[in-house]
């Protein structure tokens, strides 16, 4: 792999990111080079088929960059505007698995919120949060979850981690994650009241979709009778939409307060949803929710049956 590695860096030019086109004239060079369809690629391995042919220039060989670092877990980004083909490493089959467990402790959600982030040239969506202290204030330090961090390439293979209660995740503290990179995430957008990341889709029409359908769903009001002297009524907070790994479906994270009589309770909530295409030559979707899971009511189960669980070995102690 490293050798690889070397010859993605090193050796690659040509069919990627970029096209010649985009340099100016006084900077190009023809050159003569030969096209080789009976080059074989095996990678790790196994035999690898690429969209083109190798290139021979001066007796070496180059591959188009973008297609070859997808095959070996890198994010390829070129950018017109300095002229820079960015390589930033992702995380690969050689990557050191953690042996032990290696979280530190828990810690509830306290003002989370999703932001698109700059690392090494390139833009990654993030979770971020405080965390709750015992007088349900937020703190200052500041957690980052830890899918986010290995999208990024960020190898967290030896990071304390930070289990977070409502959602089960795992975090890592903005000070432990300065131990092990050079430099931090930068965010180039801010996040309102209204404003989320939908992460992993970037189809225009779908994204259009799951904005329109979050807008629609984030106040409500029961109208029945029977309820409409009681005030019954909720105001929904999105959080982040995750993509899945299923096409078309998606977690979307979101804080419910709900008003009912003179009572007022929060939650946070992850739910499910999938688009489905409207018609055969409509490009529209509409979004069925489903998976509803009230995050508090969870961690309440959870615990009432951690404190049973000991209660329990206290009165039936295990015999020898």
């Amino acid at each position: 792999m490293k050798q690889w590695k070397r010859v993605l860096i090193a050796g690659t030019l040509l069919g990627s990111t970029f096209t010649a086109g985009v340099f100016a004239e006084d900077v190009l060079q023809r050159v003569e080079a030969y096209l080789r369809p009976d080059f074989n690629i095996v990678l790790d391995g196994s035999p690898v088929k690429l969209n083109g042919p190798t290139l021979i220039y001066q007796d070496s060989s180059y591959l188009p960059l973008k297609e070859l670092g997808n095959l070996l877990g890198a994010n390829i980004l070129y950018k017109d505007v300095n002229k820079t083909i960015y390589i930033n490493s992702r995380i690969n089959p050689e990557q050191i698995v953690d042996e032990k467990d290696l979280t530190t402790d828990e810690f509830k959600l306290k003002n989370p919120n999703s932001i698109m982030v700059n690392y090494l040239g390139a833009d990654y969506p993030l979770l971020l949060t405080n965390a709750e202290d015992k007088n349900n204030n937020s703190t200052k330090l500041l957690y980052y979850r830890l899918s986010d961090l290995k999208k990024m390439g960020i190898e967290t293979g030896g990071m304390k981690k930070s289990k977070e209660m409502y959602t089960e995740e795992l975090y890592v503290t903005e000070t432990e994650l300065k131990q092990f990179v050079k430099q931090l995430p930068t965010q180039n957008r801010s996040t309102n009241y209204d404003r989320y990341v939908i992460a992993g889709e970037v189809n225009t029409k779908k994204l259009e979709a799951l904005q329109n359908h979050i807008k629609t769903t984030m106040n409500s009001q029961n109208k029945d009778n029977k309820d409409k002297d009681r005030n019954f009524r909720y105001t929904s907070k999105p959080i982040i939409v995750d993509k899945t790994e299923n096409e078309n479906e998606y977690q979307y994270l979101y804080y419910q307060t709900t008003y009912f009589d003179k009572n007022v309770s929060y939650r946070y909530v992850r739910t499910k949803l999938t688009l489905t295409k409207r018609e055969i030559d409509s490009d529209g979707y509409t979004i069925n929710t489903h998976a509803m899971t009230d995050l508090n009511e969870q961690l309440d189960i959870r615990e009432r049956k951690k404190t049973e669980d000991e209660a329990k070995k206290v009165i039936d102690p295990i015999q020898p």
